[in-house]
């Protein structure tokens, strides 16, 4: 049985680049997530009606998914392999954020934001490991993932700051409505990345429900 020949180096280059990208905006969006909705959280009561308890739970929904997650998620990157369990974790954000963009009420809005939590656990670990397979030279591997961490500490400044712009212009449905074009964005790129390999890592069932539970 013969077997495919290896890739191209300027192919696997590209295809490195595309990883690169695609696991910078997702790692980008997420966290802009936090903080832009922070600031449209008053036009959100304004709208939907929701008490202190509802905002808080609209911003606490988000974060503790996205804390109580995240082992359970890098296990799910390492079995299913990192590029298609971070094209879950994506197609899982951006429709949530639509849910989240729809939503009726505070109640459905917390909903949508539980399953948009549960997405960037995955997102996180998936893309850090979509980055490592991706560059087998050390050098270009750790310029990638410092590249990956400067996105993110610049998205954590840009957040509210776009949070504030889109709320102002065009109402607070618009934070969460901008994540759908980046997600099909990101989802694009990996269908032109090359395929992960699986790894037969141990899945600790006990250890995952106490990490969540705590």
């Amino acid at each position: 049985m013969s077997l495919a020949p290896p890739p191209s180096p300027p192919v696997k280059a590209r295809s490195s680049s595309l990883a690169l990208v695609a696991s910078l905006l997702g790692f980008t969006v997420i966290t802009i997530d936090v903080t832009a909705v922070n600031i449209a959280l008053p036009d959100i009561r304004s709208t939907l009606h929701g008490g202190m308890a509802g905002l808080q739970w609209v911003v606490d929904a988000y974060t503790l998914m996205f804390a109580a997650l995240m082992l359970s998620a890098g296990a799910l990157a390492d079995r299913a392999g990192a590029r298609r369990a971070y094209a879950w974790g994506v197609g899982l954000f951006t429709a949530a954020s639509l849910a989240c963009a729809l939503a009726p009420g505070i109640g459905a809005l917390i909903a949508a934001r539980v399953a948009q939590g549960a997405g960037a656990a995955i997102v996180m670990p998936a893309s850090l490991a979509l980055i490592r397979q991706a560059y087998d030279d050390a050098r270009r591997r750790a310029r990638a993932i410092a590249l990956w961490t400067v996105g993110g500490s610049v998205a954590v400044a840009v957040g509210p700051v776009l949070g504030g712009i889109l709320t102002e212009s065009a109402g607070w449905r618009s934070v969460f409505l901008l994540n759908l074009p980046v997600g099909a964005v990101i989802l694009a790129l990996l269908a032109r990345t090359a395929p992960s390999p699986r790894r037969p890592a141990p899945l600790d069932l006990a250890g995952q429900v106490t990490a969540v539970l705590t």
